[in-house]
C-alpha cells in the first residue's frame, strides 16, 4: 500500500502591526550627527513604525516630535541609566523650567512630548500608521546641557550624605541657578558660570549648605571637588537649530 502523501498547509501570512515600543528596535540606522556635540545612536524595527534614539554624544539633546505630529514619544526605561545620580539630575532639569526659554519648541507642544536627553539616555519615538515612518525631531541646547553636567556632579556627592527625596529640591534650585547664570553672563567661561551658582550668596550654595548642617567648611569643600568634576565635562555648545530624523534612511 503506498504511503499517504503527507498534506502541507499553507503557512497564513503574520500580521504586521505598528510597534508598540522600542525594544525590537534592533536595526541601525546611521547615527544622527548634524549638530556640535551630538550624536544620536538610531535604530528601528522592520515596520520602521519605531525609532530608539540614544544619546551617545557629549550634549544633551532635546527631542519633540515632527512638526505634523504623524509621530509621538514615549520612554525607553530598557535604554536608560539606572544609577540614582543621573536619574536625581534629570529629575532636577525637567523640573527646573529651563525648557520655557527654548524658542523652537512650538507654545502648543504638550508638556510630555518634550524630551530632554542628557548623554546616555534615549526615547522611543513611534506611529501608529504602517504608512508613515516614525520621525522626530531634536536640537542641542547650552543651558540643559550645563544643567545636568551641574546636577550631575552635584548628586554624585549629596546622594552619599542624604537621601535622594531629601536631596532633589536641592537639585533643581541648582538647575534653576545655572540656567540664571547662563542668560546673565552669557560671555563667561564654563566653569566662571559653574562657579557662580556654586559661590557664596547663591541660592545653590545656600541650599547644598543646608543639606550640610550649615557647615560653611564642608560647603567650600563640596564645592570644590564638583567644580573638579565640571572641570572634566566637555566644553558646552552652543544650542543648535532643529534637525528632523527619521526611522529609515
Amino acid at each position: 500500500m503506498p504511503p499517504t502523501p503527507s498534506i502541507v498547509l499553507p503557512q497564513t501570512p503574520s500580521v504586521v502591526k505598528p510597534a508598540t515600543d522600542c525594544v525590537h528596535s534592533t536595526e541601525a540606522l546611521p547615527p544622527e550627527s548634524q549638530a556640535d556635540g551630538v550624536v544620536l545612536t538610531a535604530s528601528t524595527d522592520p515596520s520602521h513604525t519605531s525609532l530608539l534614539l540614544k544619546n551617545t554624544g557629549s550634549m544633551s539633546v532635546i527631542v519633540m516630535p515632527d512638526a505634523s505630529f504623524t509621530s509621538r514619544l514615549i520612554t525607553a526605561p530598557y535604554a536608560n541609566p539606572t544609577d540614582q545620580a543621573s536619574r536625581s539630575a534629570l529629575i532636577a532639569v525637567n523640573n527646573s523650567g529651563g525648557l520655557a526659554g527654548v524658542l523652537d519648541i512650538p507654545a502648543f507642544m504638550p508638556k510630555s512630548q518634550v524630551i530632554t536627553l542628557p548623554p546616555l539616555w534615549a526615547v522611543c519615538v513611534l506611529t501608529d500608521n504602517l504608512k508613515e515612518i516614525a520621525t522626530a525631531r531634536y536640537l542641542q541646547d547650552k543651558p540643559t546641557s550645563a544643567q545636568y553636567f551641574m546636577t550631575k556632579a552635584l548628586a554624585d556627592q549629596l546622594l552619599v550624605k542624604s537621601g535622594a527625596a531629601t536631596t532633589q529640591p536641592t537639585l533643581i534650585k541648582c538647575a534653576k541657578g545655572t540656567v540664571d547664570a547662563i542668560k546673565t553672563h552669557p560671555a563667561l567661561a564654563d566653569i566662571e558660570q559653574y562657579v557662580a551658582v556654586l559661590g557664596a550668596g547663591s541660592p545653590c550654595r545656600n541650599s547644598y549648605q543646608a543639606l550640610l548642617h550649615s557647615d560653611p567648611d564642608a560647603a567650600d569643600q563640596l564645592a570644590s571637588t564638583v567644580l573638579n568634576e565640571l572641570q572634566s565635562m566637555p566644553r558646552l555648545q552652543a544650542s543648535s537649530d532643529l534637525v528632523t530624523t527619521r526611522a529609515r534612511t
